[in-house]
């Protein structure tokens, strides 16, 4: 693996090098087999220099007087993975003492009158009833003592620590828009709006004589929808269905037997229809890629079949998400969009949404559109 790694650096640095040789037309200036020779010496220099390195630390942080004793309680994976880390990375500073694998009153007493400078107290969910009791056992050590709290067996999202008025607050579930990730956030939705509404105004007037002109009603088609924070606001779509589609009562999906014309089809086979969300972005009430919002008549229902439902609305509802470019759009396993809504909302990047964009609108032209949105 150090092998790997360093080679995967050198080879990097050294393309780098050759490529600027190239560009700058001085490949005449330098031997070939002078770069070769270079190139190679370098090469094996970093992985000898490496090597000794290594051995020197490894070797001098076992036997260093200076490393920290730790006791670590809590047999569950946060426990282990701890116990592991120190085993494997001697540089940690760290020197495992005692691993408990139980919550013991004696054991813990004996525990509290050892000579440590660390115990790490890791309780599963099960165990968090005795943390109480265990942190009075300790109560005698005069090692510093530090709580993990194993949360492997929960599904959370971006979870973390911070404080309130000094008060240590941990996070199980939080929207990754913070600090600057919701400042980037923000000028990637303003910006990008502004650019796509300037750029697309003709072909929006003109898709909007043409639905006037293609059946009575209004040009908008505006549905209350669920987004951040479950609140309720009026999405925006260019109407691609008649006006008494649901005179019969609200029903979930079967979009493509509600569109009857073929400028609806083509205004939703290529995302046309949605154009006016970029005035709900706009507003604040929507962002260009998350989660895409549902209708409030199915919160409820849907909340209550799939778990986890309702953090999609952690973060602002999309016109587009992560779930829609991976084919599940319209009448869709729910289940399934959910996973990829959240494994959005706990990976999301800059160039994670830029991603996203790029896809949706080259999607109709790649593969099978969905049709309900």
């Amino acid at each position: 693996m150090m092998i790997a790694n360093i080679s995967k650096g050198w080879l990097m640095s050294y393309g780098l090098i050759l490529l600027s040789i190239i560009f700058t037309q001085s490949s005449l200036e330098f031997s070939r087999l002078w770069l070769a020779v270079w190139g190679l010496t370098t090469w094996l220099a970093l992985i000898f220099v490496n090597f000794f390195v290594h051995r020197y630390i490894y070797r001098h942080a076992r036997s260093s007087p200076f490393r920290l004793k730790v006791a670590i309680i809590g047999n569950n994976p946060t426990g282990e993975k701890l116990m592991q880390a120190i085993m494997a990375n001697p540089w940690l500073d760290y020197q495992l003492i005692g691993d408990l694998n139980q919550f013991n009153e004696t054991v813990l007493q004996q525990l509290g009158n050892q000579t440590l400078d660390e115990i790490w107290v890791c309780p599963s969910p099960s165990e968090m009833a005795q943390l109480g009791k265990t942190i009075s056992l300790l109560g005698q050590s005069s090692a510093r003592i530090r709580l993990s709290v194993d949360l492997s067996d929960y599904h959370l999202l971006n979870h973390g620590i911070g404080e309130i008025n000094s008060t240590p607050m941990i996070d199980l579930s939080a929207p990754p828009f913070s600090g600057i990730n919701a400042f980037i956030k923000l000028i990637e939705d303003y910006l990008i709006s502004c650019v796509i509404l300037i750029l697309l105004s003709p072909a929006m007037l003109v898709i909007a004589i043409l639905v006037k002109l293609n059946s009575p009603g209004p040009i908008f088609y505006r549905q209350k929808r669920i987004g951040l924070n479950g609140r309720e606001f009026e999405m925006l779509k260019f109407r691609s269905m008649p006006v008494d589609t649901e005179k019969l009562g609200i029903q979930w999906g079967s979009s493509d037997k509600k569109v009857k014309d073929k400028l609806s089809l083509f205004l939703r086979k290529y995302n046309l229809d949605e154009l006016p969300q970029f005035f709900n972005v706009l507003t604040g009430e929507m962002s260009i890629v998350g989660p895409r919002p549902e209708r409030t008549e199915f919160i409820s229902e849907f909340s209550k079949e799939i778990q986890n439902y309702n953090k999609k609305h952690l973060v602002k509802a999309g016109i587009t998400g992560w779930a829609q470019v991976n084919g599940l759009r319209g009448d869709t396993n729910l289940h399934k969009r959910i996973e990829y809504d959240l494994y959005y909302i706990e990976h999301w990047s800059l160039l994670l949404d830029l991603k996203i964009i790029l896809l949706t609108v080259l999607e109709p032209f790649l593969k099978k559109h969905y049709s309900n949105k």
